[in-house]
C-alpha cells in the first residue's frame, strides 16, 4: 500500500465524510438526485454518514495521512449493504432522503441491475479528494492502494463512473469500459468499468 494511504478507523469517519462532501458537491449523479445545490450541500453529510460508517465496519476504507483523500471498497458478499447495516443510520438517511428518495432508489436499482453477476469482484464504491488537495497525486494513490489489495487476492475491481472528466484517469490506471447505460428519468450516463490485474 502506498505510504500516503492507510486503513481508516472508526474515529476517522467525520473527516472522511467532510472530504466526500467537498469532493462530491457537484457530482452529476448526486446533482440529479438533489438538483438544488444549496439543498444538496445540506443533505450530503447525512448521505455519506451511513456509507462511510457501513464501509468502515463491513468493507475497506482508506485515507491519506491528513484525510484529504479517501476511498471506500466493498468485497464479494458485501457489495450491496444489507438493511441491518443501515439500521444505525436511519435518522441520517431520513434527513438525506426527505427529498430525492425516489431518484436515489431508481439509481440504486439501475446500478445494481447492471453489476456483474457471473464472477466475484471488488467494488470501488467511492473515492474523493478535497478540492484543495486535487492535482497532487493523492487520488491516484487512493485508487492504487485499493487495487493493490484487490490484486493481491486475484480479484477484479468494478466501478461506475458518472463524471466523464474522470474517464481518462480510470483508463490510465487500467480500467476498461464493459458497459454503458443511462439512469432512467433523464438521469446521468454511466460508464461501468472493470480493472483486472495485468
Amino acid at each position: 500500500m502506498p505510504s500516503t494511504m492507510m486503513r481508516a478507523q472508526g474515529g476517522d469517519a467525520g473527516a472522511m465524510i467532510d472530504t466526500f462532501c467537498e469532493a462530491f458537491v457537484d457530482d452529476p449523479g448526486l446533482a440529479w438526485i438533489w438538483p438544488d445545490r444549496a439543498d444538496r450541500i445540506m443533505r450530503l453529510p447525512h448521505f455519506f454518514a451511513p456509507i462511510v460508517g457501513g464501509t468502515l465496519v463491513n468493507g475497506i476504507a482508506l485515507r491519506s495521512a491528513a484525510g484529504e483523500a479517501v476511498s471506500l471498497w466493498r468485497q464479494p458478499g458485501r457489495i450491496n449493504p444489507e438493511p441491518g447495516e443501515m439500521a444505525p443510520w436511519h435518522s441520517s438517511m431520513a434527513k438525506a432522503f426527505s427529498s430525492g428518495a425516489a431518484r436515489s432508489q431508481l439509481m440504486g436499482a439501475t446500478l445494481k441491475a447492471h453489476q456483474p453477476g457471473d464472477f466475484d469482484w471488488w467494488y470501488l464504491q467511492f473515492i474523493g479528494v478535497a478540492p484543495t488537495a486535487q492535482g497532487l497525486g493523492l487520488g491516484g494513490a487512493a485508487v492504487r492502494a485499493g487495487l493493490d489489495l484487490a490484486g493481491a487476492e486475484g480479484m477484479p475491481v468494478y466501478v461506475e463512473v458518472m463524471n466523464p472528466d474522470n474517464l481518462g484517469y480510470y483508463r490510465h490506471v487500467g480500467f476498461e469500459t464493459v458497459a454503458e447505460f443511462d439512469i432512467p428519468d433523464a438521469g446521468p450516463h454511466v460508464w461501468a468499468m472493470l480493472w483486472r490485474k495485468a
